[in-house]
């Protein structure tokens, strides 16, 4: 079947396309740079790709009319003033596009952010999909692990450079961390499954764990050491996000977000995909080890 991918150059879009490959689908990339895109993946001769700014209609060039479904894996945007309105008009100039093809399934990825300030804003954008002439499939994602997330980067840089690690709360945090190849497995047993049609799914991995075991595990596992972890009563969000930006390669942005985040447990609370998409998901220590 023919399928469009949006976010073709992010982290999980990235790892999407050889699945789709293998599995028989021919795949269009739409992109905002062409001849970067042809730069960077590997899948570039595999693939068709389509220019467009999904901010910028004019850039837009016309999608293939015989599209069967599309996955709609825009970034969210960084929250700086405006970004709420950027990101409802490229989900509508999206389904604007989609409209105009024969597509009959949409799946939009992101991750579970009820808690979060953006929740507002992406519950918008879901909300534009959903009333695209296909059907509408969200999946909600928990932590995802795997080479380059945003959380090996973080556990990584805590325990390489810091003898001890200084915690607060978020240490305590429960989450439930996905591997990034289970997250791609879902994408595709979503991909024109009836019975995802018009639904929304968390998904994650088999383990509930606090961030601190987690760190734990990656230290023993990853680094073959014990992790030192001194749990103190309170840090504020700003200092907790200079800190992580020092220590990591975790920009500001993202390490904010990501202290936000930790605030809160990071659990699934709907296992219902488990049974439409069935298959072994990893565990924590077998997605570190996959993903190092």
């Amino acid at each position: 079947m023919k399928v469009l991918l949006t976010g073709a150059n992010g982290y999980v879009g990235t790892r999407l396309i050889p699945v789709l490959l293998a599995k028989g689908h021919e795949v269009i990339c739409l992109v905002r740079d062409k001849n970067l895109f042809r730069k960077q993946s590997v899948y570039a001769d595999q693939v068709t790709v389509v220019n467009g700014d999904l901010l910028r209609t004019r850039s837009m060039e016309p999608l293939p009319a015989d599209i069967d479904a599309a996955y709609y894996l825009v970034n969210a945007m960084v929250q700086t003033s405006g970004f709420a309105g950027l990101e409802a008009l490229a989900a509508q100039n999206f389904v604007d596009a989609i409209d105009q093809t024969n597509c009959r399934q949409i799946i939009s990825l992101s991750e579970i952010d009820d808690h979060l300030e953006n929740s507002r804003s992406r519950q918008h954008v879901e909300e534009i999909l959903s009333k695209a002439d296909a059907a509408i499939t969200i999946l909600k994602t928990t932590m995802m692990i795997g080479p380059g997330s945003v959380a090996n980067e973080l556990m990584d840089g805590l325990t390489r450079k810091m003898p001890v690690i200084i915690a607060s709360m978020w240490a305590k945090a429960q989450e439930q961390p996905i591997a990034v190849c289970d997250v791609v497995n879902y994408l595709e047993g979503c991909l024109l499954n009836a019975a995802a049609y018009n639904s929304e799914f968390h998904i994650s991995g088999p383990e509930i764990l606090t961030f601190r075991q987690m760190l734990t595990i990656y230290g023993a596992e990853c680094k073959g050491a014990k992790v030192k972890i001194m749990t103190v009563p309170q840090v504020s969000s700003a200092l907790s996000s200079y800190w992580l930006n020092f220590l990591t390669p975790i920009s500001y942005s993202h390490a904010k977000t990501l202290v936000e985040n930790l605030k809160y447990d990071l659990i699934s609370r709907d296992d219902a995909i488990v049974d439409i998409v069935p298959f072994k998901r990893l565990t924590f220590k077998e997605a570190l080890h996959q993903a190092n």
